[in-house]
């Protein structure tokens, strides 16, 4: 691959790596072979190619509040917005979408 990856790939790749403590910067010239490392670079690569970018929880817990609206329609005559912002919190506090 031509570009740069996002900072998800090489955060990941450097994860899969067992690196601790690497800032972008660092994980970027990795990347571009300055510390003379293919095996980083083809890391990358295929999670770039194969791999979809993390969802962030937060967002997760919201559409799954959203989706839980709509399923009821309504709870304890709570308006949609008030449900939907409790209900997101309560999934996040439960842990929802947590690897």
């Amino acid at each position: 691959m031509t570009d740069t990856p996002p900072d998800w790939v090489l955060i990941e790749a450097a994860k899969r790596s067992g690196w601790k403590g690497e800032d972008e910067l660092t994980l970027r010239n990795a990347y571009f072979n300055i510390f003379d490392d293919a095996g980083f670079t083809a890391l990358c690569d295929m999670i770039w190619k194969y791999e979809k970018p993390p969802v962030d929880r937060k967002l997760l817990c919201a559409r799954e509040a959203y989706r839980n609206w709509f399923e009821l329609r309504h709870k304890e005559g709570l308006s949609m917005n008030d449900y939907i912002a409790i209900r997101a919190i309560e999934l996040w506090e439960e842990g929802f979408g947590r690897d």
